[in-house]
């Protein structure tokens, strides 16, 4: 089933009410191809870049803000990109109810929302149970890649990773080579921020 069009019109937003679940590449792309999935698109620099970059796999986004969802989709029409979607939804709503198990051939997670706060840890993207769903999802050789600028999540990221028995550590270098900058990676690296960065690969 190919994914619908949201009722915008905007190509490439895929209307989850309406396509089939799980979602899969053919479903999305009408192909079988690697899919490579990113967590909170923003207004899709990297999702762009990288798509175009790429024109093997299928990259899958998520944002939850409909306004740079449909920014992006906008930008995907105007470069011609038929590889790369966005859905509006979260990323625990995405992984958990709308991709199969060994579906996955790489996730990008960048920036995550730090929630500083300490009452507020609870809402952090990386968690014990939202990791597993994530290696689950992952194809065996699947990669993870993680990048933020928050050293106190970065200390909580990184024990949390390296202690996963079914993931080994990937040299950083190789797995970030060519990678598309984010914006949040442009600004705060203009702010000389210095930046944490994780590659897992499932074994």
């Amino acid at each position: 089933m190919r994914a619908s069009l949201d009722a915008t019109g905007a190509a490439g937003l895929v209307d989850l009410t309406a396509v089939g679940l799980p979602l899969s590449a053919r479903a999305l792309f009408g192909r079988d191809c690697p899919l490579e999935v990113e967590l909170g698109s923003g207004k899709g620099r990297f999702l762009l870049e990288w798509a175009a970059a790429h024109p093997e796999i299928g990259l899958l986004a998520v944002e939850r803000a409909r306004k740079y969802a449909e920014l992006t989709a906008t930008r995907m029409l105007r470069a011609g990109l038929a590889n790369a979607r966005v859905a509006v939804t979260t990323a625990e709503d995405l992984l958990f109810r709308c991709l199969g198990p060994a579906s996955v051939a790489a996730f990008h997670v960048y920036f995550p929302d730090p929630w500083p706060k300490k009452r507020h840890h609870k809402r952090r993207f990386f968690r014990t149970e939202n990791l597993a769903r994530l290696v689950e999802l992952l194809v065996s050789g699947g990669l993870l890649r993680v990048k933020t600028d928050h050293a106190d999540y970065a200390a909580v990221i990184g024990p949390l990773l390296s202690g996963w028995p079914s993931l080994e550590p990937v040299a950083l270098e190789a797995a970030f080579m060519d990678l598309p900058a984010t914006s949040f990676e442009i600004k705060y690296l203009r702010e000389e921020r210095p930046l944490h960065r994780f590659a897992y690969r499932k074994l």
